[in-house]
C-alpha cells in the first residue's frame, strides 16, 4: 500500500469535500443570531433590572441624532401605556442585521414581554467611540417594522 496516497489525498478529494461542506458551513452561519451592539445590550440590560423602558431610552439617546431629540420620551410613553395590556420586559431576541456600509446598521429585534411581543428597528452608526443609535421604531405588527415580510403572506416562515 502506498503511504503516499493515505497521507496526502488527491486534489480532486479535497476540492469535492469543500465542495459538499460548504452549503453547511453557509446554513450554519445564516441561523446564528446577529451581533448586538453594546449599547443595544446596555439599554436592555438597564430595562430588565429597573423594570421601565425609560431607563433603556436614556441609553440608548446618548452620543447619536437622539440625544437632543424628543422621540425617545416619546418611546417611553408608548411602552408605559403599553405595561397594562402586554406585561412586563422579559428579554428580546435579535433577529436580523443589515449593514448599510462600513459604519452603519439596522437591527430588528423582537421584544418578549409577558403576553406579547413588540417589534423593533435600530438604525444604528459606528463613531470613533463606538455604536451609537441614530433612530429607533417600535410596533406590535412585524411587517412595520420588517416591510419583507409584509410580502410574505400570512406565513411569516415564508
Amino acid at each position: 500500500m502506498n503511504i503516499r496516497k493515505l497521507v496526502f489525498p488527491s486534489p480532486l478529494a479535497i476540492a469535492l469535500a469543500c465542495f459538499f461542506m460548504l452549503p453547511l458551513l453557509q446554513a450554519t452561519a445564516a441561523d446564528a443570531p446577529p451581533q448586538v451592539p453594546d449599547i443595544v445590550q446596555k439599554g436592555f440590560d438597564r430595562w430588565a433590572e429597573k423594570g421601565a423602558a425609560s431607563w433603556a431610552m436614556d441609553i440608548w439617546r446618548i452620543g447619536g441624532l437622539l440625544e437632543n431629540d424628543s422621540k425617545p420620551g416619546t418611546l417611553s410613553r408608548f411602552f408605559g401605556r403599553l405595561d397594562s395590556s402586554i406585561g412586563n420586559y422579559k428579554s428580546y431576541e435579535a433577529i436580523n442585521a443589515k449593514p448599510i456600509g462600513r459604519n452603519s446598521q439596522i437591527l430588528y429585534l423582537a421584544l418578549h414581554f409577558e403576553r406579547a411581543a413588540i417589534y423593533g428597528r435600530f438604525l444604528l452608526y459606528r463613531t470613533d467611540k463606538g455604536w451609537v443609535i441614530q433612530n429607533m421604531d417600535f410596533s406590535a405588527a412585524p411587517e412595520a417594522i420588517m416591510p419583507w415580510l409584509a410580502f410574505a403572506g400570512e406565513n411569516y416562515g415564508d
